[in-house]
């Protein structure tokens, strides 16, 4: 067909398809206008700063699209957060890849190392993974974009990016429901304390478990009501709460009360009736600084003798965190005075050891002792210090070895100068006490990887002790007490006669389980299992013993109730998991604040708990300058401020203390 020969087509031919398709979704408009996109990354800008910025924030924002590429060492996701072994760099400790600690953590806050406490930006970690230069910061910066969406195409389209801004916002929710479906699923795994158990439905009722229904004037002091802390104890300080790198990356256990571990020093039986006369017998009574001494006493003349559902023993390792001036030396003077009066004193122990041999010796003579120690934060420091000689550091060891030997035999270690005697079920239980301040940076970080301290009950007293409270009771024992201690012997079935170390006990007394005991049980365990699971592996340590701790609470308290037919009831089970929830809760807590894995982790958290511990008066630059002391550098000082305040747990403000005064510059923790 000749060009003459075709159809002329009006001027208007394109207003007329467009209205012609407008019934089908057509915008004849649309190919017309042209708006600057607006969810679309400018890669034209992919050399300045604020690019560079942009692309980190998204990085952050988005963790889930491209952390998981780049294939780091042991990495596993814990909500939003992710946490891996940073393979550019030599472990501190020299360990190899296999068993280095997942210190990289990558939070939507920031990224860091908190084996080294350094900070890294998402296009960081991406030229370290990938062995990058800076010469090749562009390779990471295209990879890391791809990875979250970015066009870095050459294209020349007037075309309006509406349809494709749609699609990216639609897959950025996508996204958000898959991440926040993640963390729901993992949070549900991982679940608290169950609010039908025994001791939450009394506290929620508004009833303290075992408590006196009509408690004596004297009792009123040291006893605890759910409704709020005895008049006695003031209440809890309410401080700044600070977001450090651990608890924030690693855990959301929150400091347990006072109120909470008063409610639970009421346990039934001879336990409970020890603890009635040693807070009786003061003017300055205190229930949870009772509980241990008579945990301790009751296990260890039960000991050898009886044996839990699960062949668990009875031995036990309490230590009582109180301040200075608490009256920590009246639980214990008075257990001893009950073991003298009762002709049982040969069931009390040394109050310390110099060498693991003689802590061995101690066990070969009487192999069933309960050891009363004062000033245990400086035990702590002998054992567990790095520069310690062979003979004291071994006695940490030999103190793992003998709590879950107990149902068997200890072996011990020879050496040249003596031979191993074997020990026949060793029944070595310790009660100490100390201050939090002696007796936290006195236990390292390796006393929670090999396990030495999730072994530990650890009761933590906070508060005004009560003081001024008449004694409604001797100082002497009741006759009655004195009878309950022996009769434990006397069911034991050895009379007079002291345990002999080279004797097995072929024959214990085994515990029953009460109804659904067993189920509780189980069903506890798997949810601490699940605590320990949504932790950081550091931290997942101290939930490993905490029910085969509580059954052993539990049998004792079971034992002092009826020591013929001891049974463990699903209260007690209930109790003494609680009990335990608020030890392995406070030892999280104050490891995360405390307790470092090198000396400039010890440094950074120092810093970082003299902030937080100033609370909402802040500390100047000059007092923090002060408390280093010599410690370290003021370099490192800035440096450690700078990091906090980067990774947003502290920030600094023009202001005055409560008492008023010339407002300063000071550092507050978030």
């Amino acid at each position: 067909m000749r060009l003459d020969q075709l159809t002329e087509l009006p001027d208007d031919i394109a207003e007329r398809i467009g209205e012609a398709l407008k019934p089908y979704g057509y915008d004849p408009q649309a190919d017309r206008r042209y708006e600057p996109p607006t969810d679309i990354p400018d890669v034209s800008q992919c050399h300045s700063t604020d690019f560079f910025r942009k692309l980190n924030e998204d990085a952050l924002a988005n963790l889930h699209s491209w952390v998981g590429k780049l294939a780091l060492p042991k990495g596993r996701w814990l909500g939003s957060k992710y946490r891996a072994v940073a393979p550019w760099r030599s472990s501190g400790s020299g360990r190899p890849m296999a068993k280095r600690h997942p210190n990289l953590s990558f939070d939507p806050s920031g990224i860091q190392d908190f084996g080294t406490m350094e900070t890294f930006t998402p296009i960081n970690v991406v030229m370290k993974a990938m062995e990058l230069g800076e010469a090749q910061r562009d390779a990471a910066v295209q990879w890391l974009g791809e990875q979250l969406g970015y066009n870095f195409g050459v294209e020349i389209d007037l075309r309006s990016r509406r349809k494709e801004a749609a699609l990216m916002a639609e897959a950025a929710q996508r996204d958000a429901a898959r991440i926040a479906s993640r963390e729901k699923a993992i949070l549900e795994a991982a679940p608290s304390m169950e609010p039908g158990s025994w001791v939450e439905r009394q506290m929620a009722a508004g009833i303290t478990p075992w408590v006196k229904t009509n408690p004596t004037p004297h009792e009123v002091a040291a006893l605890a009501l759910v409704a709020g802390v005895p008049v006695t104890v003031p209440a809890e300080p309410a401080g700044e709460a600070a977001e450090d790198p651990s608890a924030d990356a690693d855990h959301n256990e929150t400091t347990p009360t006072m109120a909470e571990l008063e409610a639970l020093c009421h346990p039934p039986g001879l336990v409970g009736d020890i603890m009635d006369w040693i807070a009786a017998s003061t003017s300055s009574p205190s229930r949870p600084l009772a509980l241990g001494p008579a945990l301790g006493f009751v296990g260890t003349l039960a000991g050898r003798h009886h044996a839990g559902p699960t062949n668990l023993r009875t031995n036990l390792y309490i230590v009582a965190l109180a301040p200075a001036g608490y009256g920590k030396d009246h639980p214990r003077k008075a257990l001893s005075r009950l073991a003298v009066e009762s002709g049982l004193d040969r069931y009390l122990g040394p109050e310390g050891f110099l060498s693991d041999s003689a802590l061995r010796k101690t066990i070969e003579h009487n192999p069933s002792q309960l050891s009363l120690m004062d000033e245990f934060g400086a035990f702590i420091a002998k054992i567990m210090d790095r520069r310690a000689g062979t003979h004291q550091s071994s006695i940490r060891q030999m103190l793992m070895q003998m709590f879950t030997s107990a149902d068997s035999l200890y072996k011990g270690t020879a050496s040249a100068a003596e031979s191993a005697v074997p020990i026949y079920n060793p029944n070595f239980s310790v009660y100490g006490t100390s201050t939090p301040h002696d007796f936290w940076p006195s236990m390292s970080g390796k006393g929670i990887s090999d396990g030495f301290l999730p072994r530990w009950l650890v009761l933590t007293i906070t508060g005004d002790p009560a003081d001024g409270i008449e004694p409604k009771a001797s100082l002497e024992p009741p006759t009655k007490l004195i009878e309950d201690c022996r009769a434990i012997i006397t069911h034991n079935g050895a009379g007079n006669l002291p345990d002999s170390a080279s004797r097995p006990i072929l024959r214990p007394r085994v515990a029953d389980w009460g109804v659904g005991a067993k189920e509780r049980w189980m069903e506890l365990r798997l949810a601490f299992k699940r605590r320990g699971e949504a932790c950081s592996p550091d931290l997942a340590a101290l939930w490993t013993r905490t029910m085969e701790v509580a059954l052993r609470v539990a049998h004792i308290v079971a034992i002092g109730v009826d020591p013929e037919r001891p049974v463990l009831t699903r209260d007690l089970v209930d109790w003494a998991a609680k009990l335990m929830e608020l030890s392995t809760r406070h030892c999280i807590v104050e490891v995360s604040d405390r307790l470092a894995l090198n000396d400039k982790q010890a440094e950074y958290l120092k810093v970082r708990r003299w902030i937080k511990e100033a609370g909402s008066d802040g500390v100047t630059s000059s007092t923090l300058k002060k408390m280093v002391n010599g410690e370290f550098d003021l370099r490192r000082l800035n440096d450690i401020t700078q990091q906090l305040l980067e990774s947003k747990q502290i920030e600094q403000r023009f202001a005055s203390t409560k008492t008023g005064g010339r407002p300063s510059h000071r550092w507050f923790a978030l």
